[in-house]
């Protein structure tokens, strides 16, 4: 089964960080990378782009209406994702705890939330 995990961070702390202690911050999650993708489970993963450049669509009259900006507000967001193939919710979850956002950054509010694919179609749920 294929699980969606979504990396959070706190958008206030890392602004606050200078070009350097980004750097670090990159430099400090490279062995945790290098762990996740070394279990075979990473389907596909990504850094996003920073909030002020999302966009979203809501529907208005049957049309879809394009605004600006996270659709949550919040200083935490989301900052990376991860597709991870795995038998069970137990291995999912074991898989993810491997990324930097499980380990590293408490000050910069990292945190990784896993999701499974849902198996049924939303419109089926009462």
């Amino acid at each position: 089964m294929k699980y969606l995990c979504l990396c959070y961070y706190d958008t206030d702390a890392f602004a606050g960080l200078t070009d350097n202690e980004q750097q670090a911050v990159g430099e400090a999650c490279q062995p945790h990378d290098a762990a996740l993708k070394a279990t075979g489970k990473l389907f596909a993963h990504g850094s996003m782009s920073l909030p002020e450049s999302w966009v979203y669509f809501v529907p208005k009259d049957g049309k879809p209406v394009l605004s600006k900006g996270p659709y949550l507000s919040g200083n935490r967001q989301a900052g990376a994702f991860l597709l991870i193939e795995a038998a069970s919710d137990e291995e999912a979850q074991r898989v993810a705890s491997r990324h930097a956002a499980a380990n590293f950054g408490e000050h910069l509010g990292f945190a990784v939330e896993v999701r499974a694919k849902c198996s049924r179609h939303l419109a089926s749920r009462a």
